[in-house]
């Protein structure tokens, strides 16, 4: 009588209390995309937050089918300094803490017309078992007042591209609300070098009141030598310049950013960022 007594309450117990399942938690993007904790967590490793809330399904698929056990990444934060006046650039690196603190660039309006905006570039590899996902980014902090278009782009060393993996996107916000520009491998704004290499010129929107700017681009690479050297570059344009003008250049190591390889006249027009690389083999 008492094992049945036993019984009758513990099952009155597991009626009357509430039951608790786990529930794993979902982000979701602009584009409707369900992303789980896990999955952030993972893509977080390749490629920014903005990126993540605008990226498409295909985006999506992309990102999920990487192995995240075997992914190298190079940040560097920069401070560029632009002299209006005698059209000088010059730069530094500052650390992770820095960056973060700056809210806004800093423009004078007396004569001498300095602007001093902080930038952050991420480039990353995620290995594969025959083609490694690559993928280069840029990160304003504090948006510029020169909007033209800017280039940025990957070269590669002892490695080949594969030819329609080449593709990017500008993000920014207004009032906390993404939008995208998406740049394909096959499109007017973008320049292609055989198998070693891409630039995508990126008109900077003209929007008033950006919260945020972000570039980004990708592709795939397989080695072809015993060595791979992978550089990332952006330039900032200083002045205005023509999508052609922006279009004018060659690839090579003695390039802006140790990539793109100007006519003098118009490597004045970009700000010269030193670009960053990752060696693999």
């Amino acid at each position: 009588m008492k094992n049945v007594k036993f019984i009758f309450v513990a099952l009155f117990i597991l009626l009357v209390m509430p039951i608790y399942t786990y529930a794993e938690t979902y982000i979701t993007n602009i584009n409707g995309i369900e992303i789980s904790q896990e999955e952030y967590d993972n893509f977080l490793k390749v490629k920014p937050y903005e990126y993540i809330m605008t990226m498409t399904e295909e985006n999506y698929n992309k990102l999920k089918s990487l192995d995240y056990s075997n992914v190298m990444s190079n940040t560097k934060y920069i401070e560029t300094v632009y002299n209006a006046k005698l059209k000088l650039t010059t730069e530094k690196e500052i650390t992770e803490e820095a960056f973060e603190s700056n809210v806004m660039p800093i423009l004078d309006t007396d004569s001498t017309s300095f602007e001093t905006i902080h930038k952050s570039i991420s480039l990353t590899v995620a290995g594969g078992s025959y083609w490694n996902y690559v993928t280069f980014s840029s990160r304003w902090k504090g948006i510029p007042s020169v909007r033209s278009f800017d280039v940025i782009g990957i070269r590669v060393d002892g490695g080949d591209i594969r030819n329609g993996s080449q593709q990017g996107k500008q993000i920014y916000s207004e009032n906390g609300e993404f939008t995208f520009i998406d740049y394909a491998w096959n499109g007017t704004n973008i320049k292609r070098f055989n198998f070693n290499g891409f630039g995508i010129s990126m008109n900077v929107v003209n929007n008033a009141d950006l919260d945020s700017l972000v570039m980004t681009i990708d592709c795939d690479v397989t080695p072809t030598k015993n060595y791979t050297y992978i550089y990332g570059a952006y330039e900032h344009a200083v002045t205005n310049v023509s999508l052609e003008e922006s279009q004018n250049y060659t690839m090579s190591l003695g390039g802006l950013g140790s990539i793109f390889d100007y006519p003098f006249e118009t490597s004045q027009k970009y700000d010269g960022m030193s670009g960053i690389h990752l060696y693999y083999d």
